[in-house]
């Protein structure tokens, strides 16, 4: 589009968005960039911003950290990663680290408990990865976002506050049941996993508990990721769900599954104003989801 004048209502500049930029710019050359909402101009080696760039506009976030992995023989579920949800003010041409942790590896021999999940973190707010869950007899659960479930002598790992909760002890006497991880929506229960929370009420769950391992009928994920307990073959068992933060299942009689790795969602109203992450837009918001670490510029 070629600037055009008008005595009564001023210039209007050429128009482009980021991924339609000029491909061989000449230095000087100025537009409009309509998917970041301001006038920039190439100096011969970048396009840069013209004016103050000062402007800021409200985000909405989800972070959710790693989910931790399952313990080993009648074990504890993985807690889910910690799950934090709020809003925040961003400036514009502003680069924000993104970072996604991964979920926690199973327990790797029966005496140790499962690993925890990784952190998650933006705009300087960290989301606690997922406590791993017990192993064997009276390992108990790890303490995180959300508790991992304790092994069945062993108690349930806690919950960071605002973050997640308690994982559930295990249960020697319920066919030697080990405990279900915490969720973000809830403790675990039994040798069931704690149910998640559901982002904006959109419709997805994230931050489910993993379901601890039993020598009988295995424990259930909780929704939100949640991984599947390990029966007494150990069948049946299930890792937490890739970017849902979910703990893994507990072993029944073996080694358990991992926790799911987390997600940094962001969004705000209105047309595209930042790049990073996978961009889409639904119901009036644009979204940019991390599914691994990143940069979110304003």
């Amino acid at each position: 589009m070629a600037i055009t004048l008008d005595g009564t209502n001023g210039m209007t500049n050429a128009s482009w968005t980021t991924a339609g930029r000029p491909a061989s710019p000449s230095t000087g050359q100025f537009g409009y960039n309509t998917s970041r909402n301001y006038l920039e101009i190439w100096d011969g080696s970048a396009w840069v911003a013209v004016g103050d760039q000062t402007s800021a506009y409200s985000v909405d976030y989800l972070i959710v950290a790693g989910g931790g992995g399952g313990g080993w023989d009648w074990a504890g579920g993985g807690g889910a990663g910690g799950y934090l949800s709020s809003s925040t003010s961003v400036t514009q041409a502003t680069a924000y680290t993104i970072t996604v942790g991964a979920g926690g590896a199973p327990a790797a021999v029966i005496t140790v408990t499962g690993s925890n999940g990784a952190n998650s973190s933006a705009f300087s707010q960290t989301a606690i990865g997922g406590g791993g869950g017990g192993s064997d007899q009276s390992d108990p659960g790890a303490s995180g976002g959300s508790g991992g479930g304790g092994a069945i002598d062993g108690a349930g790992g806690s919950g960071t506050s605002g973050q997640g909760n308690a994982g559930a002890s295990g249960n020697r006497n319920d066919s030697l049941a080990g405990g279900g991880g915490g969720g973000a929506g809830a403790a675990g229960s039994g040798n069931n996993g704690g149910i998640g929370l559901n982002w904006q009420s959109l419709g997805t769950y994230y931050a489910g508990g993993g379901g601890g391992g039993r020598n009988g009928t295995a424990g259930t994920g909780g929704t939100g990721g949640g991984g599947n307990g390990g029966n007494g073959s150990n069948a049946g068992k299930t890792a937490g769900t890739a970017n849902t933060g979910g703990g893994g299942g507990g072993g029944g009689a073996g080694q358990g599954a991992a926790g799911g790795s987390g997600i940094v969602i962001i969004r705000y109203s209105g047309s595209q104003r930042g790049t990073g992450g996978t961009v889409t837009s639904a119901g009036g918001y644009t979204y940019h989801t991390f599914n691994s670490s990143g940069t979110y510029t304003a």
